[in-house]
């Protein structure tokens, strides 16, 4: 029998001695209850904060994902992309430069799943306020979002299409200051269960739990690293290492600086921009450096190359880009 709530707060809220992390099974329980709105506001506040104060563990997270996987809206399946790109950090210095490496992406034939979501007050600019200025509408149901793909090759949706109470912990910030688990286990959500995920992480370490946690999965091969802001981004100015899960087995690979000239943070992040580097009548150090830099990353996942052949691929394919047409 499951026991009530309450045993799963104390067990993580006895203290160092008395307290200690939750098992797999408990995990999923419990983020089952909380999902499920089975659990009063305050045991949900204070589950996520003691959560918060000690983090979560490679388990419990787990745990959380096989719930978090079971209560999606139900047609969710019915999506058939062959890459899952979760978007949840917003972009604070620089434009998010790494959609028109997905852009690039999806003109090679790949169809591609973005799903995100925004905390309001945060001052950053999410890729939900920019896909539309680059060509993709925004959509409002999941049976919208097959027919864009269907249609384009890419789809972005909210995760409030996908699991409303995980996106409703996710602006829980608002009330909390803080962050809670629901933003990592969104990035780990590969709600399609799309052969191929890419996950971004800022905190240090982070990108090593992920890894724990896919290599629990199997059947996705997935691509973790530290991005920048937290977004699936990599900064060409700094070398970055890809961690790469498959098959349950994760390997380090070393993606080299893409170029020695540091570029100004943007003081004005202005989507225009974005358009006017794509079209090729501006030039962007820093954007150039992120998009070949992403488009590399994104090839070592799905390709299987090493570092070196997917810079040369991601150089020409960015190269060989329609400049004609708006990215998406």
């Amino acid at each position: 029998m499951q026991p009530p709530f309450s045993e799963y707060i104390k067990i993580i809220g006895k203290g160092q001695k008395g307290g200690r992390s939750l098992t797999r099974e408990e995990a999923y329980y419990a983020m089952k209850m909380v999902l499920a709105n089975q659990v009063t506001g305050e045991q949900r506040g204070a589950f996520l904060m003691l959560l918060r104060t000690r983090e979560e563990t490679a388990e419990e997270v787990i745990g959380f994902i096989d719930a978090c996987r079971e209560l999606l809206t139900p047609d969710v399946r019915s999506l058939t992309p062959t890459i899952d790109i979760g978007c949840y950090a917003g972009k604070r210095r620089q434009l998010p430069w790494y959609l028109l490496a997905v852009a690039v992406l999806v003109r090679q034939g790949y169809a591609i799943m973005l799903h995100g979501a925004h905390e309001p007050g945060s001052g950053r600019l999410y890729a939900s306020e920019v896909l539309p200025a680059l060509g993709l509408p925004a959509v409002e149901s999941i049976a919208s979002a097959q027919q864009q793909l269907n249609s384009q090759g890419v789809t972005y949706l909210d995760l409030s299409y996908l699991l409303p109470a995980l996106d409703d912990i996710i602006k829980l910030r608002e009330v909390f200051g803080l962050r809670s688990c629901a933003n990592t286990l969104a990035r780990l959500l590969n709600p399609s269960a799309a052969k191929y995920c890419v996950q971004g992480v800022y905190h240090m370490h982070l990108d090593y739990k992920h890894c724990r946690v896919n290599e629990n999965y199997p059947n996705t091969d997935a691509l973790c690293f530290r991005g920048d802001g937290g977004d699936p981004e990599v900064n060409g100015e700094r070398e970055t290492a890809l961690l790469i899960t498959r098959a349950g087995q994760t390997e380090e690979v070393t993606l080299p600086v893409v170029s020695d000239k540091w570029a100004l943070k943007d003081k004005y992040m202005n989507v225009e921009d974005m358009l006017d580097v794509w079209y090729g009548s501006k030039n962007s150090l820093y954007g150039e450096q992120a998009i070949i830099s992403t488009l590399a990353s994104y090839l070592v996942l799905i390709s299987q190359c090493d570092a070196s052949d997917a810079l040369r691929d991601a150089r020409r394919l960015w190269a060989e880009r329609n400049k004609s047409a708006l990215p998406f």
